[in-house]
């Protein structure tokens, strides 16, 4: 996880049309250690092409195209700068997800908070999708195991206890996880577990 203070070497692209408040904005960005693409908000191309290779993404609320910014890298946190503090486009920055936002005309002060806040709320949304992965991914194997046992009860008249004991000496002898095991088993049309099952 970045260090959420330090920013040195980071790279941001800037989506907004030239002015003022891009060039404070990325003179700021610049001055904290970033490294800085510029695109203006009506070029879609050179926003695709960028956008890729970006690890925070600053864009002009009041005119880039959302669709066009969610279309790639979820992960990447977005700071939205808003211009008009109108409830439509307060909504689609809301619905974009934006880690951060700031007001136009932009101002030095106020770009690290929002480089500290987008960084931080990107991490912890990586964190709990990894998290949520990881929860689907036991609940899976949770319920191999348990195909798996009741295939034994069945094939072998093993009761549960004896077929997870099984099960688990499995797991230690070829030193993959019972999950594993179950899932193999499983998707083993022949059924050759079981028959091993039948033997110890």
């Amino acid at each position: 996880m970045r260090d959420p203070t330090s920013f040195r070497g980071a790279r941001a692209l800037v989506i907004h049309p030239e002015g003022a408040t891009r060039d404070t904005l990325v003179r700021t960005l610049k001055q904290l250690g970033l490294l800085v693409a510029e695109v203006g908000s009506d070029n879609e191309t050179a926003i695709l092409a960028a956008r890729a290779d970006c690890d925070i993404l600053f864009y002009d609320a009041d005119q880039s195209p959302v669709s066009m910014l969610a279309a790639e890298a979820p992960d990447v946190p977005h700071v939205a700068l808003i211009g008009h503090e109108v409830p439509s486009r307060l909504a689609r920055v809301a619905r974009q997800r934006c880690c951060a936002f700031l007001l136009k005309p932009v101002r030095a002060t106020g770009v690290f908070s929002a480089l500290y806040l987008g960084f931080h709320e990107a991490a912890v949304r990586r964190r709990e999708a990894a998290e949520r992965a990881a929860l689907v991914e036991r609940q899976r194997g949770r319920r191999l195991v348990v195909k798996a046992i009741l295939r034994l009860c069945a094939e072998t008249q093993m009761d549960d206890e004896a077929a997870f004991r099984w099960l688990r000496r499995e797991s230690m002898q070829r030193r993959l996880s019972i999950e594993r095991i179950a899932e193999e088993m499983v998707a083993s049309a022949a059924g050759t577990a079981p028959a091993q099952a039948r033997r110890s």
